[in-house]
């Protein structure tokens, strides 16, 4: 994975959700600072597909290495938990930091989904700035078609049907998209989309098609 990335995976189905534990688990034998926030019943098998898929090294790094949260009560606290995050790191001396979501554990926590993706639209400045890249996942099978379209709208860069889509083509910077109102919001996204008529299927062919025409290759 390179730095500075933030990637949104679309996939589908709750086995998939731990495809990319590797990540976590490079990150640890790097020095990284890992963090996974999802659903509290994820944990686990998250930190067993880490531990298996760790190398070489002592496995207690695991601990210290990597945080694992299951969301927070409201934006500002959500702010302060990533910002806590990255100014350990920094204190700590860390090479870098991974941070790994699972975009379902918004619904398990009661928080809204409205500050979710003003949050994701941040944390585009957040990789920016300091070393470090975010992978953010969204099981296709379990959120609606709106919410989906937002996702895309605020990650750079996509993983669809296994294939990277670098500079995807319907992201909306945070510049523009923070200061948006609701409304003003909604009426972006439905101009935006419109070209796909707003079908959810037709909208991933076109961009895993966008992708195989770059022939990007998935981020380690």
């Amino acid at each position: 994975m390179l730095r500075h990335e933030h990637v949104a995976v679309l996939y589908r189905g709750r086995a998939i959700a731990f495809h990319h534990a590797s990540f976590l688990s490079e990150g640890i034998e790097r020095g990284d600072v890992c963090v996974y926030l999802a659903p509290p019943d994820y944990h686990a098998e998250m930190r067993a597909q880490v531990r298996n898929s760790i190398s070489h090294g002592d496995i207690s790094d695991m601990t210290s290495r990597l945080r694992t949260h299951g969301g927070a009560a409201d934006f500002d606290a959500l702010r302060e938990l990533c910002q806590q995050t990255f100014d350990e790191a920094e204190s700590a001396g860390a090479p870098a930091v991974r941070w790994l979501e699972d975009g379902l554990w918004p619904a398990a926590a009661e928080f809204p989904m409205p500050h979710f993706f003003e949050f994701h639209a941040l944390l585009n400045y957040q990789v920016k700035h300091y070393p470090s890249a975010a992978l953010c996942q969204y099981d296709l099978d379990r959120f609606s078609t709106q919410h989906l379209f937002q996702a895309i709208a605020v990650h750079r860069h996509l993983i669809v049907e296994g294939l990277l889509v670098r500079d995807n083509p319907f992201y909306i910077p945070a510049e523009k998209f923070i200061p948006l109102s609701a409304e003003d919001r909604e009426h972006d996204l439905t101009r935006l989309f419109r070209e796909v008529g707003f079908e959810m299927p037709k909208l991933l062919a076109a961009l895993a098609a966008y992708g195989r025409l770059r022939g990007e290759s998935i981020p380690r």
